[in-house]
């Protein structure tokens, strides 16, 4: 049991490595070995097969031949023998023998077996042959390995074996030589056909690896990042068509690629457009409460000074109304910067009530129209984040249209829809053309990104004179931010 696990692990490791040897072969090398394989093997069996048969037919002929003329000189010998005629007896043992091809020896023995009487030797007999005794009244043939080769001995009796036997032996030299001549002559047929087939298969290998090599090179250079090679037609078969379908999938890639820089491309410059944004949000607050906020700041100061040295009751009321003028207005001012920055209404009242709010701020600082409608949001929240995402998109589309739509009337609406929100902000500004306006498509790239953020879609429609019309859904059914 151990010895036949033995055999069969190094049996399946021998297997491997023959594998592994194959597999490291090439494409053409493996044509061509299977070319000469698939003709060695034919011609091994056809030569084989050729043998068997040309084997089977000679013995059987020379068998045939054997009982045929030891029949025949049987028939004829009984005369010789009723005279003692041994002189014309053994000359027609050697004219039979010397007529007749293949036939080796003729002689004739006694009724026993144990004695020549007439043979077609020459000065001596092989006493060895006496050694076969036939079988009385029945005609035998017998099969026997000589220093000369195989020999067909008949054993045919003469008169019911009365007189004899007639001894006749057939050898098969020629017939072996003939087909060894057939088997050469097969065997170097094979050796031209497989020249022919190295030939012809290595032709065949160049045609059929010849785009293959040029496929492989193409997706070399397809993986350095070339994406322009392109591939010549070839041939309407599975091969043509793998090439044909590589260069569709080369163009497809190319397009992609394209895409992919054009967002990179958008990508910085959106990011570049964050930073001078935050840069700008501080530098306009360092600006406003170094020039709004600590102007009124010194004007307080310098009031409250003027109030410490009043003695005038009226004047003293009048100086008080206006600080209190001032702090109102700076606490304005300083509320609507926060309100700029994140509403805290957003945190507290939700999405539609910061959304109401600055709204109503954009129709004060823009004389603008805005409808605003919402449905479906009775007594229900949505997801800080969500929240977040949706009052930015809306902010940065409305500032859009503040900067460059010049509308006179904006219409938005919000809905809740089960498992969806659908959002549409509609102007009837002088709209633009997606492909040559890159700033609108910087703006329309940062309200993308936030969709995205939140699994959801964006769909810009715009021409000149017409107006522009955006459209967003946003699932509420998975988790945002996935």
């Amino acid at each position: 049991m151990k010895e036949q696990r033995r055999r069969h692990f190094f049996l399946s490791i021998l297997t491997a490595r023959l594998w592994r040897a194959v597999d490291a072969v090439s494409l053409r090398l493996k044509i061509m070995g299977m070319v000469v394989a698939t003709t060695l093997l034919v011609g091994i069996f056809t030569t084989s097969q050729v043998y068997r048969v040309m084997s089977k037919d000679m013995a059987e002929n020379l068998a045939d031949k054997s009982r045929s003329v030891a029949g025949e000189l049987a028939s004829r010998v009984d005369t010789y023998l009723l005279v003692n005629d041994i002189y014309g007896l053994t000359q027609l043992l050697k004219d039979t023998v010397g007529n007749r091809r293949d036939i080796r020896y003729a002689f004739v023995t006694d009724r026993r077996g144990s004695e020549v009487l007439a043979h077609s030797f020459g000065p001596g007999f092989p006493m060895a042959l006496l050694l076969v005794k036939p079988e009385a009244d029945k005609t035998t043939l017998v099969r026997l390995r000589t220093n000369e080769g195989v020999v067909w001995d008949t054993a045919a009796p003469i008169m019911n074996g009365d007189l004899g036997f007639v001894r006749v032996g057939v050898e098969g030299r020629r017939a072996v030589r003939a087909i060894n001549s057939l088997i050469r002559f097969l065997v170097l047929s094979t050796i031209v056909v497989i020249i022919i087939g190295i030939g012809l298969s290595g032709l065949l290998t160049w045609f059929l690896t010849r785009p293959i090599l040029s496929l492989l090179e193409a997706t070399r250079s397809i993986k350095a990042g070339d994406f322009s090679v392109r591939l010549r037609s070839a041939p309407h078969d599975e091969v043509g068509e793998l090439i044909t379908s590589f260069n569709e999938m080369a163009g497809q890639l190319a397009q992609t690629d394209l895409l992919r820089r054009e967002k990179e491309q958008i990508r910085r410059e959106f990011l570049q457009k964050i930073i001078n944004t935050q840069e700008g949000e501080r530098k306009r607050i360092a600006l406003e409460l170094h020039d709004q906020t600590g102007q009124s700041l010194a004007a307080l100061m310098i009031g409250l000074k003027l109030l410490e040295k009043t003695s005038n009751e009226e004047e003293l009321r009048e100086g008080i109304n206006r600080l209190r003028d001032t702090i109102t207005k700076e606490m304005e001012s300083i509320h609507r910067m926060a309100i700029d920055l994140r509403p805290s209404v957003l945190d507290d009242m939700g999405i539609i009530a910061a959304l109401e709010l600055y709204i109503e701020s954009f129709r004060e600082r823009c004389r603008t129209t805005v409808d605003f409608h919402v449905l479906g949001f009775e007594n229900r929240r949505l997801d800080p984040f969500m929240e977040t995402c949706i009052y930015r998109i809306t902010q940065e589309a409305l500032t859009n249209v503040a900067r460059h739509a010049a509308a006179t009337r904006v219409s938005i609406i919000l809905e809740w829809r089960e498992e969806e929100i659908r959002g549409i902000i509609e102007d009837d500004g002088v709209g633009f053309d997606l492909r040559n306006r890159p700033c609108e498509r910087l703006g329309i790239y940062g309200m993308e990104e936030r969709v995205s953020l939140l699994n959801g879609t964006l769909q810009v429609e715009s021409s000149p004179g017409q107006g522009t019309l955006l459209a967003f859904t946003i699932p509420v059914s998975r988790p945002p931010g996935e």
